[in-house]
């Protein structure tokens, strides 16, 4: 993208930074006072808190030029690991946008399972949520996870459903809307 200020061009591109590190209040201040200060505007963003560790995504639209200001100013933030990469300009314009819910027993390599039956369906995972929390009454960890999907338009909800429960037989697979 190109923008003309003051009869100057300034070349803008849009961008992903990525952040990793111990959580604390006013974190994502210091962030936004990052990409302000690099001539950025924040444009989408996802954060979530693991373990007493943040990790974030932000999508930025910046100069060119300030690239290497942008991460200069989030490493000067203390104990952060910052990745800035150009934003993808691919979409899967003709995906259908699916959200399932899944639950079952926990065990090893249920995360596994599942990613590597929706890869052989050609979908994409675009978001996931999971969880692992004793059942009341039985003892054993239960695992959830709501993940939104990116399908071939050709796969109902229907056939990844029926492929999903193959993986267990304690598998309960559910979609709704997003």
């Amino acid at each position: 993208m190109i923008v003309e200020s003051n009869k100057k061009v300034v070349y803008m591109q849009a961008m992903v930074l990525s952040v990793v590190g111990k959580d604390r209040p006013g974190l994502v201040e210091d962030i936004a006072k990052c990409v302000n200060k690099a001539d950025g505007n924040w444009l989408k963003s996802s954060f979530c808190h693991l373990s007493g560790h943040f990790a974030g995504f932000v999508e930025v639209m910046l100069p060119s030029a300030q690239h290497n200001a942008l991460v200069q100013a989030c490493h000067a933030l203390s104990s952060l690991q910052i990745t800035l990469m150009p934003a993808s300009v691919e979409s899967q314009q003709d995906a259908q946008e699916l959200v399932m819910t899944l639950t079952a027993n926990d065990r090893k390599g249920i995360i596994n399972d599942i990613s590597h039956c929706l890869a052989s369906l050609n979908i994409n995972i675009t978001e996931m949520e999971t969880t692992c929390e004793s059942a009341p009454n039985w003892g054993n960890q239960i695992f959830s996870a709501k993940i939104k999907l990116a399908a071939p338009p050709s796969l109902s909800s229907d056939d990844v459903k029926e492929s999903i429960e193959q993986i267990t037989d304690d598998l309960v697979v559910e979609f709704s809307a997003s």
